[in-house]
């Protein structure tokens, strides 16, 4: 049987962070969970410890700079402390399903990332408007080509990773941002680990504001040339 470690970073999601667990536990209780938290002010961490007793869900209140890239190094650092087979990773704010981790689950048997993508065939965005539609595909198309990326949903954070792999890339990982799930994937890659997309619905989170804004974005963008220009300079050994 798969041992299964679920990671979840955390910044005021008080709205939705409880529905999330509910339901990832209603596809299995037995599910070990850790949350990394940004000492969120709505006092998200509080709700989960109140609720959840630590030895299925683990909760580490981060303190100092936040930031997605902090919460997510952090997580697979912690990770690493536990026994098991498959990361999974997701978002708190009900964007990312629960009913698709058994599916990610399976699909990772015989593949080292699989990636729970909106934009392969019957994947979903859902509720998403035009504009942001439209930032998302042109995005994507730039990410793709200075990473040298074939990956349809390159910042989808719904992943599985096995174990060796979130080992060999922690090392490369410096993203503060959320630009950490593109940094991540690229690194995946460069090491040479095989990569799968798996269809999803992806929703417009639930409650609570997104943390997406034009400056993340434009720094977002600038990162990706960065980190292709450093790549291009990294010689890779097995």
């Amino acid at each position: 049987m798969i041992k299964t470690l679920i990671f979840i970073p955390t910044y005021n999601e008080a709205d939705n962070i409880l529905i999330l667990l509910e339901k990832i536990f209603k596809i299995n209780e037995n599910f070990k969970i850790l949350i990394i938290d940004d000492d969120s002010p709505d006092g998200t961490a509080n709700l989960i410890q109140e609720r959840y007793p630590e030895e299925k869900v683990e909760v580490i209140v981060r303190k100092g700079k936040k930031g997605r890239g902090f919460a997510g190094i952090r997580g697979f650092k912690e990770s690493l402390k536990y026994d098991f087979d498959r990361l999974v990773e997701m978002d708190g704010d009900l964007s990312h399903s629960p009913e698709f981790i058994p599916l990610l689950l399976k699909e990772s048997e015989n593949t080292d990332l699989v990636i729970g993508s909106r934009f392969i065939k019957g994947g979903k965005d859902k509720e998403r408007g035009t504009i942001r539609e439209f930032i998302s595909f042109f995005a994507r198309i730039y990410i793709s080509m200075v990473l040298g990326l074939k990956i349809k949903d390159i910042t989808s954070g719904f992943r599985v990773f096995k174990k060796q792999v979130i080992e060999k890339i922690l090392p490369r990982l410096t993203a503060d941002d959320p630009f950490i799930v593109a940094e991540s994937l690229y690194w995946v890659k460069r090491y040479g680990f095989s990569i799968k997309e798996v269809p999803i619905y992806f929703y417009n989170r639930n409650k609570g504001v997104s943390k997406l804004n034009g400056k993340i974005l434009f720094t977002y963008l600038f990162k990706v040339l960065k980190l292709g220009i450093k790549g291009r300079k990294t010689t890779i050994s097995s």
